[in-house]
């Protein structure tokens, strides 16, 4: 089953020079990760009028765990993480979602609403 290293970067002081550096360096490198089959990358937004404290969500998808962790000990894995102090100074949590421990009910169906 897929899994996901979801990235979840705090609100920068700069976001212009996060932007920049985050498309133009961070993420050519990101894509160099062996075995990624997805980059989700988007801008996160509050639901209401409650703020939000991060800024920017990523998630890259991998056939498997050990496929997720070949690409961490890689050099591109390596490099990303190093190049994280570059642009991520306010923050981010990283952490892994197994696809096979989701659970998705949809409208209509048994158990649905």
């Amino acid at each position: 089953m897929p899994v996901r290293l979801i990235a979840l970067y705090q609100a920068p002081a700069d976001p212009e020079a996060f932007d920049r550096h985050y498309h133009e360096v961070h993420t050519p490198i990101v894509l160099r990760y062996p075995g990624l089959r997805e980059l989700i990358v988007g801008n996160v937004e509050p639901m209401g009028p409650r703020s939000v404290p991060y800024y920017l969500s990523t998630q890259m998808v991998f056939d498997t765990r050990e496929d997720l962790d070949v690409a961490m000990a890689s050099e591109a894995g390596i490099e990303s993480g190093r190049d994280l102090r570059n642009f991520a100074t306010a923050g981010v949590t990283l952490y892994v979602a197994d696809d096979a421990s989701t659970t998705v009910v949809r409208p209509g169906k048994a158990g649905g609403a």
